[in-house]
């Protein structure tokens, strides 16, 4: 019998219950980033032609055996849904949607096959619009402010830490926007502050920089501003990169901005209110407390950086299988088993054993 405790934050469990009848023969093991399992019945092993129904279970069955063991590259809950990312080509994203019916809390697993046959109004399950008009503070500094008034929002003024507008909650901002024109991107730019900008709205949790203006006028200044041809798109491009959790928006006219703004804050409001609201917490959906510390994932190398590790460890001394390289590299023992087979036909490692018991072993 597997501990479905162990290894929690690294594989995904597919398994079977051969000592009863069930519609739902099949059981899974997600190891929920931050916050630990959740163990469910369902009726196949994955979703491929329509969603699969799942129930929820308190625990792994004792009796349940283990058919398939994936890595997991990511698995996380965002309000009613759990994202799931596997570590293989095929089948490797799906979701897990917590709905009710009747006072009933019902578990569907969806994968990209299914939605892709759903109707185009239930694709996407966030697509529904926005309820109530917002409360978005204003920055004392901005002197024309966007007044969202095709939407119904009310704006205050206060002195914001970050961005211009923002959605403030008991004092704290929970969402914030930076807005520019696209000549005030390229200044800002050019002379430094948006560095400093950025790492200040990374600060919040949820924040975006959306610009009145094109991309291409952005250069444009930037190339009236006297810097040569390709130094600013590298500055811009050298920006996201180091301040990732900034959401960048180039939205053409002040209208579109304005529109693209009040609908991403919203979007913020809803995604921090709708995890309190859920069977997903009230019911206990997540099967173990929280856990402390999320185990760091291997890096996703290449075959040719992946085959260097194997080698380079063997040569310290370690004797392979594939089961345990697979678990090194973070990835399927079908593709580690083809690197060692490429270091065995070029001579840097040596088989030993058949089947099971093969090892790898330097020369």
């Amino acid at each position: 019998m597997r501990d479905p405790n162990a290894d929690a934050l690294s594989r995904f469990w597919i398994g079977r219950n051969h000592s009863t009848s069930t519609r739902l023969p099949y059981l899974l093991r997600l190891p929920v980033a931050r916050e630990g399992r959740i163990f469910l019945a369902a009726r196949e092993s994955w979703p491929r032609s329509t969603d699969v129904y799942c129930h929820q279970l308190p625990e792994w069955p004792p009796e349940a055996e283990v058919l398939e063991e994936v890595p997991v590259e990511a698995c996380w809950r965002a309000g009613a849904a759990v994202h799931l990312v596997l570590r293989r080509p095929r089948l490797r994203r799906s979701i897990f949607v917590w709905t009710k019916k009747a006072g009933r809390t019902l578990v569907f697993w969806r994968s990209e096959a299914t939605m892709r046959r759903a109707r185009p109004g239930i694709r996407v399950p966030l697509a529904r619009a926005f309820e109530g008009p917002l409360t978005v503070a204003v920055d004392d500094g901005e002197r024309y402010p966007w007044r969202f008034a095709g939407h119904g929002a009310t704006t205050e003024r206060r002195s914001l830490p970050a961005g211009d507008y923002a959605l403030v909650r008991e004092g704290v901002v929970a969402a914030a926007v930076e807005r520019k024109t696209a000549g005030d991107l390229a200044r800002s730019a050019i002379a430094g502050r948006l560095g400093l900008e950025l790492a200040d709205l990374e600060q919040v949790a949820h924040a975006a920089l959306v610009v009145e203006g094109r991309y291409s006028d952005a250069l444009k200044a930037g190339e009236r501003g006297g810097v040569r041809t390709g130094w600013l798109p590298n500055v811009l491009a050298a920006l996201q990169a180091a301040h990732p959790r900034v959401t960048w928006m180039f939205a053409e006219t002040r209208q579109l901005a304005e529109d693209w703004a009040y609908r991403w804050l919203a979007a913020c409001a809803r995604a921090d209110a709708e995890p309190y609201a859920l069977p997903l917490l009230d019911e206990r959906a997540i099967g173990e407390p929280a856990m402390a510390e999320e185990a760091p994932r291997p890096l996703m190398l290449d075959a040719a950086a992946r085959r260097e590790s194997l080698l380079r460890e063997a040569l310290g001394g370690t004797i392979w299988t594939s089961r345990d390289a697979a678990d090194r590299l973070g990835v399927t023992q079908a593709t580690v088993a083809g690197d060692l087979a490429a270091l065995v036909r070029k001579g840097q490692l040596r088989m030993l054993g058949r089947g099971r018991a093969r090892r790898y072993v330097r020369p």
